[in-house]
């Protein structure tokens, strides 16, 4: 379910100059953010909603790595 206060961040790809070709973003971002400041591919179905305040400064979102999981 969606949050009021939450924004949906999505994984991406972009081109990676060295490697001449495509590869997957280490962080997922607004759909905006991905289009505008670094120019990548949005994964549609990659999409998850977070609160804003986990986007740093640059609107990247990372997940920490904790070893809690969600239980499912």
């Amino acid at each position: 379910m969606k949050d009021r206060a939450s924004v949906r961040v999505y994984s991406f790809r972009v081109f990676d100059l060295s490697a001449k070709e495509m590869r997957i973003a280490k962080f997922k971002a607004q759909r905006e953010t991905i289009v505008s400041q670094f120019g990548g591919q949005v994964l549609e179905l990659t999409g998850e909603d977070v609160a804003p305040a986990e986007l740093d400064q640059h609107g990247r979102y990372r997940r920490i790595a904790t070893a809690w999981g969600e239980l499912s």
